[in-house]
């Protein structure tokens, strides 16, 4: 069976990405690369079209382990959020905890604070 594309498919494929938004995305699979195999939770990673990367945060209140994530709210917005996971909840595990607006207006400036946010939440 094929599938058609609808008249919305085929604007959205003739919108080029964002150079920034392209940006973003490279440096976080390149941050990933590195973090990835250290995820002891991969079953609960947050996921969605316009999350960039999750990181692993342990040590959070009561011993708590969550994931700071990257995501994009519109063209040039993004967010830091936090996300709790609650192991005795089993249809869903994850609460959003804290969302944290990013400031910036390139790809690497953006990356600077939520790295910054990472290093905050893993008390460094």
């Amino acid at each position: 069976m094929i599938k058609e594309l609808t008249t919305l498919d085929k604007i959205i494929s003739e919108i080029p990405p964002s150079n920034m938004t392209q940006e973003i995305r490279e440096f976080c699979d390149i941050i990933m690369k590195e973090e990835g195999p250290k995820i002891t939770q991969l079953e609960h990673i947050p996921t969605g079209p316009n999350k960039f990367i999750a990181i692993e945060i342990d040590g959070l209140v009561r011993n708590q382990k969550g994931f700071l994530t990257l995501e994009r709210e519109s063209e040039q917005d993004y967010v830091g959020v936090l996300w709790i996971l609650r192991p005795d909840k089993k249809e869903n595990p994850l609460r959003k905890s804290r969302a944290h607006k990013i400031e910036g207006n390139s790809a690497k400036k953006i990356m600077y604070q939520f790295a910054k946010l990472v290093k905050f939440y893993r008390g460094e």
